[in-house]
């Protein structure tokens, strides 16, 4: 008998729950995406600068390896932080981020892996404490950032301008 009442009553919770509110998850507004979107980028340019400016006093590649990890873990993020709806016009937000990121989504995001790979690369050197490669690799990096924003962003780098 406890047996039965057991099965019934997971067979009724198998129905039932289906049928029950479920918690909605909600996004991020396109003005929150953009917000994010910019304090992320300002903090990787905050962050290639910190990395440049140690190497040029004299400090080797291994002391900039924490940065460059994280460096190299939010670039690979980078082509989500541009969701469709977050472009120029199209929210309140004051925005550099060009039509043709969604336009030629491809070439996006093929610039955003060449600047993922680039970074990887000198997280890689960093933790190998090759300091003439990891500098090497600090022009690399900077060329990925300027190809992408000659292409897909409005006006100078930095923070957008009032």
């Amino acid at each position: 008998m406890l047996k039965r009442l057991i099965v019934l009553s997971g067979a009724l919770i198998g129905v039932t729950a289906p049928g029950l509110p479920q918690e909605v998850t909600q996004g991020v507004s396109a003005v929150d995406a953009v917000a994010a979107r910019q304090a992320s980028l300002d903090m990787s340019s905050i962050t290639f600068r910190s990395m440049s400016d140690a190497i040029k006093a004299g400090r080797e590649a291994k002391s900039q390896g924490y940065p460059a990890a994280v460096l190299a873990k939010w670039a690979k993020t980078l082509p989500r932080m541009f969701p469709s709806g977050t472009g120029k016009g199209e929210t309140p937000s004051n925005t550099q981020a060009l039509p043709a990121i969604w336009r030629d989504r491809a070439g996006f995001d093929r610039a955003a892996a060449n600047y993922a790979g680039a970074t990887a690369r000198l997280a890689a050197l960093a933790a190998a404490n090759d300091t003439a490669g990891f500098t090497k690799q600090l022009d690399e990096v900077k060329q990925a950032c300027s190809f992408c924003h000659a292409s897909y962003k409005e006006g100078d780098q930095g923070p957008p301008r009032k």
